[in-house]
């Protein structure tokens, strides 16, 4: 006979079961789908660096342990939080969801079923998706009518509970034929709290449909932030995003997008400010099972202190894609000698007539352009400064619209300005 041999649990699961078993919040209609989701955990553990894709991101070692379930809506505003002029306002606190501010014409607003089918593109047990459907007390669903023109929602996730606790959320937004629409996603909480959240964000893209997408990551200096964002893309539609890191001490944001339709443009870019011992990891699988569809992903990291980086990319061609034009490119400035970063793009191709490419660099600031700048009468941090603004900035114009950018290139000169 063959003794199966499992690992002896971490201080950090076996909170997360006791986490689950104390919460009463948990105990409501959802439960047997619950209870299932907490059943996989409970036999298969936290991701860990057996596990290829969780290599350099190992929440078994990285989450030291695991708050109570938040059940109640925080007391108290968060000061500070983002604000976005004119646009509509879902926001979650703990576990409850509200909405502010008038939406749309031809948007609609309503409750998700944890036990409602997942987006196409995400795998099958994903972890941190089995994690969120066994956890997860506040959700929304999100339509955007047919030919309709929705301007900017933003959604937020303000965490301003005074003592830390395990949040877990889910949205599903759905943009169906010829509609368009700007979502801003912002993750804000306190500094100094051990914060567990953990967000499903699912697009679903209608034929000619158009979505532009940020998010920022905000958290509080202790928090561990988990997010997946997945996007399935019809026929000739276009799905643009955007995610700016600068806070949270864990944070794994992973991205899964899926082709259903041809002559569809997929753009995903994201910038990574990092320093002290922060870990924040990008991982992104993009799917291009329809041919004629293009995609571009642009990263760019920069780390400092003792802080580490993660960028996993992953393009799949599946062999009936003919005409795949994908393009992948991660880049990354290390500020000390005791950061670090690891890059990990990777192409499988299976069709001959395809266009793709993907590379990754790592290096320090260029010294001639340093020299160059601090010659004409800038102190070195500034010059430094200046330089890195550049490096990120590229990333950041992309965006189309004008005030997102401002917003975004504010966060990277206030990151900037703390260094200097």
């Amino acid at each position: 006979m063959t003794a199966i041999i499992k690992p002896l649990r971490t201080p950090a699961e076996t909170g997360m079961l006791e986490a689950f078993a104390a919460s009463a919040a948990l105990r409501d209609a959802a439960r047997p789908v619950r209870e299932a989701a907490i059943a996989r955990i409970a036999d298969a553990g936290l991701p860990g660096r057996r596990m290829e894709p969780w290599h350099y991101t190992d929440l078994r070692t990285l989450l030291k342990a695991v708050p109570p379930v938040a059940e109640l809506e925080s007391a108290t505003a968060l000061p500070g939080a983002l604000k976005i002029a004119g646009a509509p306002e879902i926001v979650f606190s703990g576990a409850r969801m509200s909405a502010s501010g008038a939406l749309p014409a031809g948007v609609t607003l309503g409750p998700l079923s944890l036990d409602a089918p997942l987006c196409a593109a995400i795998p099958a047990d994903e972890a941190l998706v089995v994690l969120n459907a066994a956890f997860a007390l506040a959700s929304a669903a999100l339509v955007v009518g047919a030919g309709g023109d929705a301007g900017a929602i933003h959604i937020a996730f303000r965490d301003a509970h005074e003592a830390a606790a395990t949040l877990a959320r889910r949205v599903r937004i759905e943009v169906q034929a010829g509609a368009s629409v700007t979502i801003i996603e912002s993750h804000e909480s306190r500094n100094g709290l051990a914060h567990l959240t953990n967000t499903l964000i699912e697009f679903e893209l209608g034929d000619g449909a158009k979505v532009h997408h940020v998010r920022v990551n905000s958290c509080g200096d202790n928090a561990s932030s988990l997010s997946t964002l997945a996007a399935r893309v019809g026929d000739n539609s276009k799905f643009e995003t955007l995610s700016m890191t600068t806070g949270a001490r864990v944070s794994r944001h992973q991205i899964f997008v899926r082709y259903a339709g041809e002559h569809a443009h997929v753009a995903l870019r994201g910038v990574s400010l990092l320093r002290g011992k922060q870990h924040a990891d990008t991982t992104l699988v993009i799917d291009h099972a329809t041919p004629n569809c293009e995609s571009r992903e642009a990263f760019k990291t920069i780390v400092d202190g003792d802080a580490t980086g993660v960028f996993q990319g992953r393009i799949v061609v599946a062999p009936h894609a003919q005409k795949t034009d994908a393009r992948m490119s991660s880049k990354a400035l290390l500020l000390s000698e005791g950061a670090t970063m690891n890059n990990k793009p990777e192409l499988e191709i299976f069709a001959d007539d395809v266009q793709c490419a993907h590379g990754a660099t790592c290096g320090e600031l260029d010294d001639n352009l340093l020299f160059y700048i601090m010659a004409r009468g800038l102190p070195k941090r500034e010059a430094e400064a200046l330089l890195l603004e550049a490096f990120v900035g590229d990333v950041i114009d992309a965006v189309e619209d004008e005030t997102l950018r401002e917003i975004l290139m504010v966060k990277a000169r206030d990151w900037l300005a703390e260094r200097t």
